[in-house]
């Protein structure tokens, strides 16, 4: 059994060996925990990246899906733009699932999706062939079962992978809290130590200031204050990116999604003739990029709110082209339904107007969040590594104010 201290010297030495691991402990846990944060908002940068990219093939499948109903419209009339529109929305899906699919958690399913969507894009293929032939009810139907395909085999999977990887953006940020804590601990816990050396110091001593203990008490305080307006700025961008631009992009997704939903649906019912049937299935999809859009607005800045104020008189432009189309359907004036329906002056041009605008929306938050992402985890890495030295420092002039005072009684 260790027979415990009980003279000056020991309790000196005992008092010196504490506060120099004190020191080295707030250092560690400083480079450890602000290094710790640092990567953990590196992950969550990756994979708010990664939820863009999947956005973007949610967004450019339903474009695809939508430019080749309004190709196939146009039946033996086909134009070329047309086509280029599908290949412009074909070519960024493929690559982008490419890409996401190495992305560990996600890779199986992705690599599954992007299987389908090249059986899709077949498919697809095969209805335009149909409808360049002439036989425009053998066409309709085939692209009914390619869109059914991609609804089912692509989009549902790259759903899922967007749930999967919004789950792992919050173990990241639940990191980040848990490396700033631990930073946080071992400079309290070392500030605590040296404190309590001092005051038991000073009345041992008679001597009210030690200055290499106080010192090291004032390096540690300041690391710590330095450490805790940091991070409290770095909590602030990630609170900002999160509840703007983030959520203005997933909100502008959900309604661009939704929007093309229903532009494909009502391209699709035009070929099929069946236009009256198919408008509850639209006014469905319209309701939900309206309310997207709508709820976007309290995350935007004066300048976003204004661009959804103009990309929602967009989309309403374009619905009350719909309600003409309907009016014509309704009239039984099926040839000026198929007219109208891929005008440049009717559903097409004021669709594309949306799109357009809205595209460009999305594009602008998408960048701001991965800035502000990136601005969030700015100075952690050199404060952890400040830390250390720091601690080190701290060690070193504690040890230096206790030192005199061993050799007193010695």
């Amino acid at each position: 059994m260790l027979r415990p201290a009980r003279n000056t010297p020991e309790r000196l030495l005992l008092a010196t060996i504490s506060v120099i691991l004190a020191g080295l402990t707030a250092g560690g846990l400083g480079l450890l925990g602000f290094g710790e944060r640092a990567d953990a908002l590196d992950r969550a940068r990756a994979e708010t990246n990664h939820q863009a990219r999947l956005q973007i093939i949610l967004t450019k499948s339903i474009v695809a899906d939508t430019a080749a109903a309004d190709d196939v419209l146009r039946g033996q009339d086909q134009k070329p733009i047309a086509a280029r529109e599908f290949g412009y929305a074909v070519e960024p899906t493929v690559t982008e699932l490419v890409v996401a699919a190495q992305q560990t958690g996600d890779a199986t399913q992705l690599a599954i999706a992007s299987r389908w969507f090249t059986r899709y894009v077949r498919r697809v293929e095969n209805a335009r062939t149909l409808a360049r032939a002439g036989e425009q009810a053998d066409a309709a139907s085939a692209l009914r079962e390619a869109s059914s395909l991609l609804r089912a085999n692509v989009l549902a999977p790259v759903s899922a992978a967007q749930e999967a990887s919004r789950a792992r953006l919050a173990d990241d940020q639940g990191a980040a809290t848990r490396a700033t804590l631990i930073a946080v601990f071992g400079t309290l816990l070392a500030l605590l130590v040296l404190a309590g050396v001092h005051w038991r110091l000073t009345l041992q001593t008679r001597r009210i200031v030690n200055v290499g203990l106080v010192t090291g008490l004032v390096l540690l305080l300041a690391v710590g204050v330095a450490g805790l307006i940091t991070v409290n700025v770095s909590r602030h961008r990630v609170d900002d990116v999160q509840d703007g631009p983030q959520s203005v992009a997933e909100k502008v997704v959900e309604a661009r999604v939704a929007a093309f939903d229903a532009r494909g649906r009502e391209s699709l019912s035009v070929i099929s003739d069946d236009v009256l049937v198919a408008d509850a299935e639209w006014r469905s999809a319209i309701a939900i990029a309206r309310t997207a859009l709508a709820e976007a607005r309290p995350a935007g800045t004066t300048i976003v709110r204004d661009d959804l104020a103009s990309t929602t008189r967009l989309l309403n432009t374009y619905a009350t082209a719909h309600a003409e189309l309907i009016a014509l359907a309704r009239a039984g004036q099926d040839a000026e339904v198929r007219v109208f329906s891929a005008a440049a002056g009717g559903a097409s041009g004021a669709f594309e107007d949306f799109d357009a605008t809205s595209g460009a929306l999305l594009a602008r938050q998408v960048q701001a969040t991965d800035d502000g992402w990136a601005q969030a985890g700015q100075s952690l890495r050199l404060l952890g590594w400040l830390s250390l030295v720091i601690g080190l420092a701290a060690a070193g002039t504690s040890w230096s104010g206790l030192a005199p005072r061993i050799r007193e009684y010695r």
